[in-house]
């Protein structure tokens, strides 16, 4: 009789134990649940509350909008502008009439503003002499009349387009002709002349064209 009461009293004290045990792991459960919770949510509000990084403001153009410069050429008082019609980013530039002065201008584009125009100039062949022939003599006379409005027909477009591209009225007249009278003294094929102010970058250089040598002015506005 003894044994049999001590045997179920041992058992209940074992399962009073286990109830004990499970108790306790459900608390300790319940607990680490709610803290791990807790932790969540401030976690989550100091990731809403933290301040957001601006976004990085692009640096303004220092070219002028497309429709800006080609109102400009539309309407220049110094040379008249003739629009390519395969290419409407190409122009072909008349100054005076006496005789008259050609040139073609091309411009690139980034965000829709002008990041470079390219000016390119035929240079007059000049023959020797006269010649024999009535033809001659007019075709000589003609080449040196055109060869003495080049070089200001050269400095009146440069210095009439290069500042219509600013955007920023920064680009300084006298740095445009100082670029101008350099480019007019390259004389060989492959000679340059690079210079800049600021953010702008001129480069002129001489190359060989089809029919005659060439004089090409380059502004990058980057």
């Amino acid at each position: 009789m003894k044994q049999t009461l001590r045997r179920e009293l041992t058992n209940i004290v074992f399962l009073v134990l286990i109830v004990a045990a499970a108790l306790l792991i459900y608390v300790l459960s319940r607990a680490e649940n709610e803290e791990m919770t807790q932790v969540t949510a401030q976690t989550g509000a100091a990731i809403e509350s933290a301040p957001t990084e601006p976004p990085a403001k692009q640096a303004d153009p220092l070219g002028v909008p497309e429709a800006v410069f080609e109102t400009y050429l539309a309407t220049s008082e110094v040379f008249t502008a003739k629009q390519d019609r395969r290419d409407a980013r190409a122009y072909e530039i008349i100054y005076g009439d006496s005789p008259p002065v050609e040139a073609s201008l091309q411009y690139e584009l980034q965000n829709g503003c002008i990041s470079s125009v390219e000016l390119t100039f035929a240079l007059p062949v000049v023959p020797k002499d006269k010649g024999k022939t009535s033809i001659e003599a007019y075709l000589y006379e003609s080449a040196q009349a055109l060869a003495r409005v080049h070089g200001d027909a050269v400095l009146a477009i440069l210095g009439d387009a290069l500042p219509a591209t600013d955007a920023k009225d920064e680009l300084q007249g006298s740095s445009v002709r100082f670029w101008a009278e350099q480019a007019l003294l390259l004389k060989k094929t492959g000679e340059k002349f690079e210079d800049t102010q600021g953010s702008y970058r001129f480069l002129a250089y001489r190359s060989q064209g089809e029919d005659a040598q060439e004089l090409i002015c380059v502004l990058y506005l980057t």
